[in-house]
């Protein structure tokens, strides 16, 4: 999987996951659902850095 693709599935997984946050009672569903998201916002960052400073080696090359 290309990593855009990656990035589309991280930022749907944490559109979806904000939506139905407010609906979980269980508070073991909450604590996980909670470190998910955080694990997606990191890739989401961490893909926005690469594309980042590939695009600036690209065009300083």
């Amino acid at each position: 999987m290309t990593q855009s693709k990656h990035l589309v599935k991280a930022r749907n997984f944490v559109e979806r996951s904000e939506e139905l946050l407010p609906e979980i009672d269980d508070p073991g569903v909450k604590a996980q659902t909670l470190a998910l998201l955080a694990i997606a916002h990191a890739v989401l960052e961490t893909g926005f850095d690469i594309d980042n400073v590939r695009s600036a080696i690209e065009s300083n090359g």
